[in-house]
């Protein structure tokens, strides 16, 4: 059985009112679920309520999240996530199940009918997913770049900055494309290590560590990266308000700079007003929108939509990326941007097209 279908629109509003009712849902099923295991409270400590309220509350922005994008395999993944993150730390997957099951319910009064289908559909389908067996990101088919990977991640998780960049250097001159190492090695390495963080395999010093390491790496390849001799446009890149993570989108604005794009890269967790004014100051032909973080796609939809009615006809054509989008196969249909690149040699592909003399059209949508 499939969630009942809403348009765009209906999902971002029911998914607004989920993290409009966050906070008091978050108290109260923390408080009911103490009441039910009291041996909690005295295995955790004074701090178990906090935690508690932290993890309901996350629980109900992924959902959210999940419904932003009208897919179940959102809340799935995240629910898939959070049971491997939270069993490495001593806490049965039945435990995370209990604590979405009482999320529907305590949501379910302020919810119409059918907007408690939808929400029981989908968190139905997130736990009953935790029993099944994780799908596996796919793996690379580049035996080389495979052992590249592995010599990369086990630098950088060693704070060994000089051998990743020595590493990465290495597999350029033994003739491997720049755009293949940035995919299959630094974007490969980097969810790996998020694996890793998640079993309780590593700290998040350590992550912070890996991630400094990839982005020193990254800046240094730049100017090994093959430039073409096209004048294709210009183009933003931007992450939305909200979005932390930067590697990702810093890899694409490099490449797509390379492949002649004069690009204005602002960085992540940017107010939307500041992308809208560099676009117009940029006269961008194309705008880049990253997000990691399924939560943040409600921001991508309000970016989006707040620049077509800012911009008008002015309104650049749009790409979207990262890792979040991987849980939205419809969004970019819906949205009518010009596709969604899961990574950099995507990206380079996608906007070869929108340039000058293109003949593309910008699509506008009513949501």
């Amino acid at each position: 059985m499939r969630p009942p279908l809403l348009n765009l629109s209906e999902r971002t509003a029911l998914a607004a009112r989920l993290r409009h009712l966050k906070p008091g849902v978050a108290a109260a099923v923390t408080t009911e679920f103490l009441a039910r295991h009291p041996d909690w409270v005295q295995k955790y400590g004074d701090r178990d309520r906090a935690l508690g309220i932290e993890d309901a509350a996350s629980h109900v922005e992924f959902l959210a999240g999940a419904i932003d994008c009208g897919s179940t395999s959102g809340f799935e993944d995240y629910l898939r996530w959070t049971t491997r993150m939270l069993g490495a730390r001593g806490i049965g997957v039945e435990f995370v199940t209990e604590n979405c099951q009482q999320i529907r319910a305590a949501l379910a009064a302020d919810l119409s009918a059918s907007e408690q289908e939808l929400v029981a559909q989908y968190i139905q389908e997130g736990c009953a997913a935790v029993t099944e067996p994780a799908t596996a990101d796919a793996a690379t088919t580049n035996g080389t770049l495979v052992l590249t990977r592995e010599l990369f991640l086990q630098a950088i998780l060693t704070g060994q900055r000089h051998v990743a960049l020595t590493i990465a250097t290495e597999a350029v001159s033994a003739g491997q494309q720049i755009h293949d190492i940035y995919a299959e090695v630094f974007q490969e390495a980097l969810y790996e290590v998020g694996r890793r963080w998640e079993a309780n395999q590593i700290t998040v010093a350590e992550e912070h560590m890996a991630t400094a390491i990839t982005q020193y790496v990254v800046a240094q390849m730049y100017s090994r990266l093959p430039t073409s001799p096209q004048q294709r446009g210009n183009l933003v890149m931007t992450g939305v308000e909200g979005e932390l993570h930067q590697v990702g989108p810093t890899m694409v604005a490099d490449v797509l700079e390379a492949d002649g794009w004069n690009v204005r890269f602002l960085g992540s967790n940017m107010p939307h007003s500041g992308i809208a004014q560099a676009i117009e100051q940029h006269r961008a032909a194309v705008v880049g929108i990253s997000a990691t973080m399924l939560y943040n796609i409600s921001q991508v939809v309000r970016l989006i939509t707040g620049l077509r009615e800012h911009l008008g006809d002015r309104m650049p054509q749009v790409l979207l990326g990262g890792r979040a989008f991987h849980a939205a196969p419809t969004l970019g249909t819906e949205l009518g941007v010009v596709g969604v690149a899961h990574d950099v040699r995507a990206a380079v592909a996608l906007a070869r097209p929108l340039g000058p003399g293109s003949g593309l059209k910008i699509i506008k949508r009513r949501m």
